[in-house]
């Protein structure tokens, strides 16, 4: 499976009409954000959801492995800090025994907060997962079932990382 860039994502997203739920006036969604990034570069448009608690909407999505938003992570990475970047570690993490392969590619070690290393590390704060044996039983089999041979080297990266965790 071919990846597409961070621009082609965005304009495809920007591009398609009613593709999310209608949101609250201040709600962002995936085309909002998307053309924020656009406008205005990944840093400020993700340090503004975050003054408006807007990221919460953002992380939400992502970790319910929602297509759009985790098609933004991307051409969100660059704007990722040490606030906003381990909330999208986790919430990709969230994601994965979900949606496997749209998490895998998303994943680029480029970017601290993508890169399989962390992301399939268990990266949760707190009680987000109160069943991490599951959650890692889950995980293990949702990656196994990825057999797109351009995903194979990030799978079988996250599954050694996993592998690697206590059970």
């Amino acid at each position: 499976m071919k990846k597409i860039g961070p621009t082609l994502c965005l304009f495809l997203l920007a591009a398609v009409p009613g593709h999310a739920a209608p949101a609250a006036p201040d709600t962002p969604t995936p085309a909002s954000v998307a053309a924020a990034i656009q406008r205005d570069g990944a840093a400020q448009a993700l340090g503004g959801l975050t003054d408006s608690d807007g990221f919460d909407t953002v992380t939400d999505g992502i970790a319910g492995a929602d297509p759009a938003w985790v098609a933004l992570v991307p051409a969100m990475a660059p704007g990722l800090d040490s606030d906003s970047g381990p909330a999208v570690t986790a919430a990709l993490a969230l994601a994965l025994p979900q949606n496997a392969p749209l998490v895998l590619q998303a994943m680029d070690a480029r970017y601290p907060a993508l890169d399989p290393q962390r992301v399939c590390a268990r990266p949760f704060m707190h009680d987000e997962v109160p069943d991490m044996k599951g959650y890692v039983r889950r995980t293990r089999a949702a990656l196994r079932h990825v057999r797109d041979g351009a995903l194979r080297a990030v799978r079988d990266q996250c599954l050694a990382v996993l592998g690697g965790v206590k059970r």
